[in-house]
């Protein structure tokens, strides 16, 4: 049977996460909340957030295509540091399509948010994802002979 992840084309979830992250940055009011009482740091949890999900989802499309191989840690980091630079960028973006006032803060959380993405797949969600995700695949035939016979 083959599994619902598998089913999805490579490469998508990453465009629709970039263009989440897109929607998220250049909105006026994204979640169309008129006005809501937050604690003091509410907005770089959630650029910690929002780039700590990009940031994952790049790296598990990346390594949903390199199955039955194992992804490369580089890579891997790069796609990471991807994301950390795409909030640099989305806050200069911001600076000058609405005139917001450019902020560290931001910055960091959401390099804060892809380097922990990194951390938590690479320490965390690497072997149950490629458990699931390696096992849920039939095998080309070029890998028939790995298999164990019983």
């Amino acid at each position: 049977m083959k599994s619902f992840l598998l089913s999805i084309p490579k490469g998508i979830p990453s465009v629709v996460m970039i263009l989440l992250v897109f929607y998220f940055t250049f909105a006026d009011n994204p979640l169309f909340v008129n006005s809501l009482k937050v604690f003091p740091y509410a907005e770089q949890v959630g650029h910690f957030i929002l780039y700590f999900v990009m940031a994952l989802v790049l790296i598990l499309d990346y390594a949903k295509a390199r199955l039955p191989h194992h992804s490369k840690i580089n890579q891997e980091m790069a796609l990471a540091a991807l994301s950390g630079v795409t909030a640099l960028l989305m806050e200069i973006g911001l600076m000058f399509y609405t005139g917001y006032n450019y902020d560290r803060a931001n910055i960091f959380a959401g390099a804060a948010g892809a380097v922990c993405a990194f951390l938590f797949y690479h320490f965390w969600l690497l072997h149950p994802f490629r458990h699931y995700m390696y096992h849920s695949i039939q095998h080309h035939w070029r890998y028939q002979h790995r298999r164990k016979k019983k």
